[in-house]
């Protein structure tokens, strides 16, 4: 009898031990069970690492099929966003010389550039 009841408390505590571990994992980490439900997923978890502006870059060179693109000076100076759009965005490099260029929105574009594509944080142009 005595060793059912130390049985039930062992199982108890393995319980509490676990609801911890989850609960430290979920809320106290930073980590989020999103990216284990689909590991294999292409850009599975993508939003917990790069901003929305990055992503949005991204979907527009994909959409574009594009195989080259430049920044304005702004973005440019922007150092996160210069970096991980190079990054990110990699079998699409970035080339000085490339005639697409992206742009904020609220920027204000040169004559002789054509609008290609407008979302929501940037003007994507063909100069």
């Amino acid at each position: 009898m005595v060793y059912n009841k130390i049985k039930k408390i062992r199982i108890l505590f393995i319980v509490i031990c676990i609801a911890q571990l989850l609960h430290i994992f979920q809320f106290r980490s930073g980590f989020h069970f999103e990216v284990i439900k689909n590991p294999f997923k292409v850009d599975s978890g993508i939003s917990f690492v790069v901003s929305s502006e990055v992503i949005e870059i991204n979907e527009i060179l994909k959409n574009q099929k594009v195989k080259s693109f430049n920044l304005s000076k702004i973005i440019k100076n922007n150092s996160y966003l210069h970096k991980k759009s190079v990054e990110y965005n990699y079998p699409i490099i970035m080339d000085e010389n490339s005639k697409m260029i992206f742009f904020l929105k609220d920027e204000n574009i040169p004559d002789s550039c054509k609008v290609v594509e407008t979302r929501k944080y940037f003007k994507f142009t063909k100069c």
